[in-house]
């Protein structure tokens, strides 16, 4: 299986930042072969989230939040139902967008 997880580092912008963090990580594991049929999972950031992992990290931390089983590797090899092939020339691409649901500094939502 492959696993994926988020890690809050510190970094330049984070005084401007509102902690915990609220929002949204997208993290989509890339079919190599056309652009569709993208592997998607959605890591919510919110009231069910554990506090330790809403939060900036002052050092290196192996405590993360994310899925442990994200896609199997069985599912990686191209399927012809599906046209789908993840795993190419021993390459997984990835693709991270994050959307900020900020209720304190509302011209940070969307901007991350």
């Amino acid at each position: 299986r492959v696993s994926c997880y988020v890690n809050l580092m510190p970094g330049e912008y984070d005084d401007t930042l509102e902690w915990p963090f609220q929002g949204e990580v997208t993290v989509k594991l890339l079919n190599q072969l056309e652009d569709k049929n993208h592997y998607k999972h959605v890591l919510h950031f919110n009231d069910k989230t554990p506090d330790k992992n809403k939060y900036r990290k002052e050092k290196e931390d192996t405590d993360a939040w994310g899925k442990h089983r994200l896609i199997l590797h069985t599912d990686l090899g191209l399927n012809y139902s599906t046209n789908t092939l993840y795993l190419m020339n021993d390459t997984l691409y990835f693709r991270v967008s994050v959307n900020v649901h900020s209720k304190i500094k509302p011209w940070l939502a969307g901007t991350i």
